[in-house]
Protein backbone atom coordinates (compact mmCIF):
# COMPACT_ATOMS: atom_id res chain seq x y z
CA UNK A 1 0.00 0.00 0.00
CA UNK A 2 1.34 3.41 -1.00
CA UNK A 3 2.12 5.79 1.86
CA UNK A 4 0.95 9.37 1.38
CA UNK A 5 2.59 12.30 3.15
CA UNK A 6 1.42 15.24 1.05
CA UNK A 7 -0.42 16.08 -2.15
CA UNK A 8 2.77 15.60 -4.17
CA UNK A 9 2.38 11.85 -3.45
CA UNK A 10 -0.85 11.75 -5.49
CA UNK A 11 0.98 11.04 -8.77
CA UNK A 12 -0.72 8.24 -10.74
CA UNK A 13 -3.77 8.27 -8.44
CA UNK A 14 -7.29 8.81 -9.77
CA UNK A 15 -9.65 11.46 -8.49
CA UNK A 16 -12.46 9.31 -7.11
CA UNK A 17 -14.90 11.92 -5.77
CA UNK A 18 -15.61 15.63 -5.51
CA UNK A 19 -17.57 16.54 -2.37
CA UNK A 20 -19.26 19.92 -2.00
CA UNK A 21 -19.47 20.76 1.71
CA UNK A 22 -21.19 24.07 2.49
CA UNK A 23 -18.32 26.51 1.99
CA UNK A 24 -15.48 24.25 0.82
CA UNK A 25 -14.76 21.42 -1.62
CA UNK A 26 -13.05 18.09 -1.01
CA UNK A 27 -11.18 16.06 -3.60
CA UNK A 28 -10.97 12.35 -2.76
CA UNK A 29 -8.33 10.00 -4.15
CA UNK A 30 -9.48 6.60 -2.82
CA UNK A 31 -8.17 7.44 0.65
CA UNK A 32 -6.27 10.72 0.60
CA UNK A 33 -8.32 13.92 0.66
CA UNK A 34 -7.33 17.38 -0.55
CA UNK A 35 -9.69 19.96 0.98
CA UNK A 36 -9.92 23.41 -0.64
CA UNK A 37 -11.15 26.20 1.62
CA UNK A 38 -10.08 28.85 -0.89
CA UNK A 39 -11.50 29.60 -4.34
CA UNK A 40 -10.71 26.71 -6.67
CA UNK A 41 -9.81 27.15 -10.34
CA UNK A 42 -10.10 24.52 -13.05
CA UNK A 43 -7.92 25.02 -16.11
CA UNK A 44 -8.90 22.80 -19.03
CA UNK A 45 -6.46 21.52 -21.65
CA UNK A 46 -7.17 24.55 -23.88
CA UNK A 47 -6.29 26.97 -21.04
CA UNK A 48 -9.87 28.01 -20.32
CA UNK A 49 -10.37 28.80 -16.62
CA UNK A 50 -13.46 28.08 -14.52
CA UNK A 51 -13.55 29.36 -10.95
CA UNK A 52 -15.62 28.52 -7.89
CA UNK A 53 -16.42 32.19 -7.41
CA UNK A 54 -19.92 31.72 -8.75
CA UNK A 55 -19.15 31.07 -12.42
CA UNK A 56 -21.80 29.03 -14.19
CA UNK A 57 -20.78 25.42 -14.62
CA UNK A 58 -17.97 25.32 -12.07
CA UNK A 59 -19.45 22.35 -10.20
CA UNK A 60 -19.89 20.45 -13.46
CA UNK A 61 -16.29 21.27 -14.42
CA UNK A 62 -15.05 19.81 -11.13
CA UNK A 63 -17.15 16.67 -11.53
CA UNK A 64 -15.68 16.10 -15.02
CA UNK A 65 -12.31 15.57 -13.30
CA UNK A 66 -13.60 12.43 -11.51
CA UNK A 67 -11.84 9.35 -12.82
CA UNK A 68 -8.86 11.25 -14.22
CA UNK A 69 -5.33 10.19 -13.30
CA UNK A 70 -2.95 12.65 -11.66
CA UNK A 71 0.07 13.31 -13.88
CA UNK A 72 1.81 15.95 -11.75
CA UNK A 73 1.39 17.83 -8.49
CA UNK A 74 3.15 21.12 -7.81
CA UNK A 75 3.02 22.57 -4.31
CA UNK A 76 4.19 26.17 -4.38
CA UNK A 77 4.05 27.06 -0.67
CA UNK A 78 3.63 30.77 -1.45
CA UNK A 79 1.00 30.54 -4.17
CA UNK A 80 -0.97 27.37 -4.95
CA UNK A 81 -1.30 23.62 -5.07
CA UNK A 82 -1.68 22.58 -8.71
CA UNK A 83 -2.90 19.08 -9.57
CA UNK A 84 -2.41 18.33 -13.29
CA UNK A 85 -4.29 15.41 -14.81
CA UNK A 86 -3.36 13.10 -17.68
CA UNK A 87 -5.81 14.97 -19.96
CA UNK A 88 -3.90 18.24 -19.57
CA UNK A 89 -6.51 19.84 -17.34
CA UNK A 90 -5.52 21.12 -13.90
CA UNK A 91 -7.05 21.85 -10.54
CA UNK A 92 -5.55 24.91 -8.82
CA UNK A 93 -6.03 25.54 -5.09
CA UNK A 94 -4.64 28.95 -4.09
CA UNK A 95 -2.83 28.91 -0.74
CA UNK A 96 -1.43 32.45 -0.68
CA UNK A 97 -2.29 34.75 2.24
CA UNK A 98 -5.03 36.51 0.26
CA UNK A 99 -6.84 33.21 -0.36
CA UNK A 100 -7.01 32.00 3.22
CA UNK A 101 -10.31 31.69 5.06
CA UNK A 102 -9.92 32.10 8.83
CA UNK A 103 -6.17 31.61 8.39
CA UNK A 104 -6.32 28.45 6.25
CA UNK A 105 -6.59 27.80 2.51
CA UNK A 106 -6.24 24.02 2.15
CA UNK A 107 -5.86 20.75 4.04
CA UNK A 108 -4.41 17.39 3.05
CA UNK A 109 -5.38 14.22 4.88
CA UNK A 110 -3.32 11.21 3.80
CA UNK A 111 -5.58 8.65 5.50
CA UNK A 112 -7.97 8.33 8.42
CA UNK A 113 -6.24 9.33 11.68
CA UNK A 114 -3.19 10.71 9.85
CA UNK A 115 -1.86 14.15 10.79
CA UNK A 116 -3.58 16.97 8.92
CA UNK A 117 -1.33 19.07 6.66
CA UNK A 118 -2.57 22.68 6.64
CA UNK A 119 -1.75 25.66 4.39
Amino acid sequence: MKEFRGPDDLMDEELSAVCFVRDYVEFHFDGPILRALSTVRIVDSSGSVTSSTGMDGWRDALCKLIGLEVAEVVVDELHAITVRFSTGSALVVPIDNNSKVAGEAAHFLARVNAPLVVW
